[in-house]
């Protein structure tokens, strides 16, 4: 199951096992309604900072602000708008829709007429214009064409806009998770070949931040999946859009998290009539092979595309012109991959969206927006192709809506008002192969361990709904010449609500672990059996937010001041839950109407930051900005403390018959002490177990327990950047970064008791020669959970890199990054417990087991992604290249390279701790070393586009195009087997895809 698809549990809650994650509104509409009132009352607000602005001042040949200058603006996307300079000179239009024909026209008695050009306006990125105007005898003007500035030289944040020239002329496959391969310092888990992964979210990290606290957006407005922190609720057809923004630094104050902040910008309809007609298809026969001899002798065949079909069309224009226009999507992404072990992945994402906007008044404007998204998937992976049967292949189905509205108000010159809510209808379902049996005769979801893990028999059924809404006011007030400067003001709430219900059911209320044979038992076999009760869930999330920020400008300075607030919690709902088909005395059925974890997480996080423009020009910049932020958390705190949450025993299977079948005669306890089997009915001879309460079963309360004082982890960055103006539309930056995450969430071992484990109940064990280091029996089991916070643990994150970027213009474009990185992990003496995202398949629990190795490696979180699990994501060097140029008679050629450091390597053995049970003990193959040491091989891949272009107008045009997607046909290792004590180890289980050819036709119009 992906991390970023839902909450399933996969094994067990005690860090041994797969874990994919998964106030009140009329109050918060009241609040809305009420501060939206009280901007109009009390005066001048300007910009949302969330689109972009076009600003400037005007002054005479002398230097000296012109006021009274009478300033026009048009474009194919807006009405036309004026404004009149103030006593400073100064202008400002604000919260432009992202466009390349901007004309701007400036006059005054007397001065000759200045109109500027083909204006460039991106995403949140302001352009800032210095206009001189000339004394005039005649009638005359000045005209500039196409000098639009590159640089925001009052704005800090650190990202990447990706133009629609990038999406659709670049060899990517256009989905989201493809395009932040291009992203500088971004790391992805999956290697995606002509959109083999299209189907599936990506886990991903930015500069040193968690994944968790990645944000998504859709035109500013939030959308990220709280069930699934870090991820999108749907598969938003990248090719339906007019760009992609990436911020990963220093993010602005409407920015909750210090995570890589990810928005789509829509298209829009402007006064002429405009669209897209595209169609793009690989096939299986333009496809090369790269699977080894070697590989194809463990029975592996080639994997990559059988088929891909990619296609669409977008429309929009005026409805009334200069008054009201619409915009429609709708594309379609049809996926059919192979896999190594070679079996087909079919995917169908079907994604479109509709958008009405209108200017209701000179300063009113209005926009409404629906999309509907459906992922319909059939032979999902829970762990990968090749270490799964087919019978535990998932079918995937559910669809998503996006419901949006928004509204500008302009009041005079200086005040803007925008507020907005979405709402997000989301979920989808999850079923294997074989419906779960009422009698539990099926076959059970069965771990094997040896010689390596595969997974076979009937995975679990899951399903989920979740909704959520989003209302956002913000504003911002203009204060020119006030305490010594000019003053920008913004402000506002934020407020999001959201529901999960999902469920989790395995067939005959249990799951196998199989460690093989070799152990002391009768049948000479370590095999468990987790006995379960059904796993429902049903939480609610709200949060509750506002900032402040004022951007000072001193001549060339510009200081960024900010603080922002915020509130969140979650809660359990209405649940009612079955007894267990095994030991129902421990697992009844449960009722509960609500439940309130006492906690929630509230952050101050303040903001500062400053641009220097060196030469008053624009074209050298030097930026400096200290932040900190709070995390987000979701679903997590109700889902972690639910007190009918996820419930298991644990417990030994001996099979005497080998029928396969569990019957209760069979199932024991253990006594780690002499190595006897036991009562499974004594809880003392249980191996593990979650969510229960032995001494009084039928209890509903919370087994696990939150300290008082628990809050959200905290992000400290420091972010200095140089950046400069190379050529015209073409800038150069070097960015230097230190983030610090810490007071992470550390979950300690407890009793019933509420006794807290300790080292003292861990002793010696033994010495495992191959990996060199120590293991730690446990003397006794505490079964329940203490969530704190580390006080000294933390991640750093120290990172420089070069990026370079130039817009389509004068027949080229370009993107280019170089990066450097040391992510790494202090413990600081706290082990006892983990610091979360170590590994999602965490099986490091257990004491003072496996400290010396992690205490300062590296930082390489575990993929989360459906069918990509074991891939560990950390790269200190990343080489990225991307680009376009334009050649004669319409032909342009296009490329994208991408290299980095391999992926990380935790060797391990499997080893019984007394106590603890089979855990892995990870070190180098030659003893010793740290997490981080061992990689994979470099890794990099070449894709290359070329396309003919018949201009059959000034506004139409048919493009064909060819993709080749790795070029060289490379076989790059992308994960092993990990596992030294096994005949397997360092056996290949995933290789790159092989070369694919893909061809396309598109008519713009």
């Amino acid at each position: 199951m992906n991390k970023r698809d839902g909450g399933v549990k996969i094994f067990t809650p005690r860090r041994g096992f797969i874990f994919f994650k998964e106030a009140r509104l009329k109050k918060a509409i009241v609040l809305m309604a009420a501060l939206f009132c009280w901007f109009i009352l009390v005066g001048s607000f300007a910009s949302a900072q969330e689109f972009a602005d076009l600003k400037g001042v005007v002054k005479d040949d002398e230097g000296l602000p012109l006021p009274g200058v009478s300033i026009s603006l048009s474009g194919t996307k807006i009405a036309p708008m004026t404004t009149v300079t103030s006593q400073k000179g100064h202008f400002r239009f604000v919260k432009l829709p992202v466009a390349s024909d901007y004309v701007l026209r400036c006059e005054l008695a007397g001065f000759k007429t200045y109109t500027q050009e083909k204006i460039v306006i991106t995403f949140n990125q302001d352009v800032n214009l210095n206009i001189t105007m000339e004394l005039a005898r005649l009638e005359e003007q000045v005209t500039v064409v196409g000098q639009t500035p590159v640089i925001d030289t009052k704005k800090t944040q650190v990202g990447i806009n990706i133009s629609e020239e990038m999406i659709m002329d670049l060899p990517t496959a256009r989905n989201p998770w493809v395009l932040m391969e291009l992203i500088p310092g971004m790391l992805v888990d999956k290697s995606d070949v002509g959109g083999n992964e299209s189907g599936q979210q990506s886990d991903y990290f930015g500069h040193g931040s968690d994944d968790d606290d990645s944000t998504w957006s859709v035109d500013g407005a939030n959308i990220t999946d709280n069930s699934a922190l870090g991820a999108a609720p749907a598969y938003l057809n990248l090719s339906s859009y007019e760009s992609l923004q990436v911020n990963y630094g220093n993010n602005d104050v409407l920015a909750q998290t210090g995570g890589v902040q990810i928005n789509f910008v829509t298209k829009r309809g402007g006064n002429r009539y405009s669209g897209t007609f595209y169609l793009d298809v690989e096939d299986n026969a333009w496809q090369s092979d790269n699977v080894s001899d070697d590989l194809k002798e463990l029975g592996y065949s080639a994997a990559g595309i059988n088929r891909f079909y990619l296609y669409g069309a977008n429309f929009g224009g005026p409805i009334l012109k200069d008054k009201v226009w619409f915009y429609g999507a709708w594309g379609i992404q049809d996926i059919d991959a192979l896999t190594l072990a070679g079996g087909s992945d079919k995917t169908w994402l079907a994604s479109g969206y509709a958008r009405l906007d209108a200017q209701i008044t000179s300063g009113t404007r209005f926009n409404a927006f629906l999309q509907h998204d459906n992922k319909q998937k059939w032979g999902r992976a829970a762990l990968d192709y090749t270490m799964q049967d087919a019978d535990t292949l998932w079918d995937q189905e559910g669809p998503t809506y996006l419901w949006k509205a928004e509204l500008d108000q302009m009041f005079g010159r200086d005040m803007f008002v925008n507020v907005k809510a979405i709402y997000t209808n989301g979920g989808f379902a999850l079923h294997p192969p074989n419906d779960r049996t009422a009698d539990g005769s099926g076959n059970y979801a069965y771990w094997s361990f040896y010689p390596s893990l595969y997974l076979s028999g009937n995975i679990v059924d899951y399903g989920t709904d979740r909704n959520q809404i989003n209302i956002n006011a913000t504003a911002t007030y203009f204060a020119e010449e006030f305490l010594g400067g000019d003053h920008e003001f913004k402000f506002g709430v934020d407020y999001v609500s959201s529901t999960t219900t999902s469920y989790s059911l395995y067939e005959a209320n249990t799951y196998i672990w199989d460690y093989g044979p070799g152990y002391d038992t009768p049948t000479g076999d370590w095999v468990t059996a987790w006995l379960l009760r059904d796993n429902l869930v049903n939480i609610k999330f709200t949060r509750y937010s506002a900032y402040f920020q004022d951007t000072m400008t001193f001549g060339r300075l510009a200081v960024n001041l900010g603080v922002r607030y915020d509130e969140e919690k979650s809660v359990v709902q209405d649940l009612n839950i079955p007894a267990s088909l095994w030991l129902p005395q421990y697992m009844p059925a449960l009722t509960i109407d609500e439940f309130d974890p006492g906690v929630k997480w509230s952050v101050l996080s303040p903001r500062l930051s400053f641009s220097y423009d060196l030469f008053g020009n624009g074209k050298d910049v030097i930026k400096l900005s200290i932040s900190r932020y709070g995390s987000q958390s979701g679903n997590n705190m109700a889902y972690w403390i639910n007190p009918l949450g996820f419930t298991a025993i644990q417990v030994l299977w001996q099979d005497f018959d080998q029928d396969g079948r569990m019957t209760m005669d069979e199932l024991y306890g253990y006594d780690w002490d002499t190595g006897q089997l036991m009562d499974p009915n004594d809880p003392d001879y249980w191996l593990d177990y979650s969510n229960v309460n032995p001494d009084d079963p039928t209890a509903v309360v919370a087994l696990n327990k939150f300290d008082p004082d628990y809050n959200s982890p905290l992000l400290d960055e420091i972010n200095l950047s140089y950046e400069k103006e190379l050529l015209a539309d073409f800038t150069g930056r070097l960015e230097l970064f230190y983030k610090k995450r810490w007071r992470q969430t550390w979950y300690k071992a407890m009793d019933a008791e509420e006794n807290l484990d300790t080292e003292e109940n861990f002793y010696l064990a033994g010495h495992d020669d191959t990996v060199d280091y120590d293991y730690y029996g446990r003397t006794t089991l505490f079964p329940y959970e203490y969530c704190t916070n580390h006080e000294k643990a933390f991640d750093r994150y120290l990172g420089a890199q070069l990026v370079f970027q130039k817009r389509l213009s004068n027949r080229w474009m370009f993107f280019g990054s170089f990066t450097y990185a040391d992510w790494r992990r202090y413990y600081e003496g706290e082990w006892f417990g983990l610091i979360t995202d170590i590994f999602y398949n965490t099986t490091l629990y257990g004491g003072p087991n496996n400290e010396e190795y992690f205490d300062g490696g590296v930082v390489a979180p575990e993929s989360g992604g459906s069918g990509v699990q074991d891939y560990y994501v950390n790269s200190r060097w990343q080489f990225k290249l991307s680009g376009l140029y334009q050649l004669p008679f319409g032909v342009n050629f296009s490329g994208a390279f991408a290299a980095r450091e391999g992926y990380v390597k935790p060797n391990y053995v499997l080893v019984q701790m007394p106590g603890i049970g089979n855990k892995e003990l990870y070190g180098s193959p030659d003893g010793g070393g740290k997490f981080g040491d061992e990689r994979l091989p470099a890794y990099w891949v070449i894709n290359l586009r070329l396309e003919k272009v018949f201009q059959l107008s000034e506004h139409s045009s048919v493009t064909l195009a060819v993709d080749a997607f790795n070029i060289a046909n490379s076989a790059h290792v992308l994960k092993k087997v990990y596992r030294i004590d096994t005949p397997d180890h360092d056996q290949t289980l995933r290789i790159l895809n092989p070369r694919v050819f893909r061809f396309g036709i598109r008519f713009d119009f």
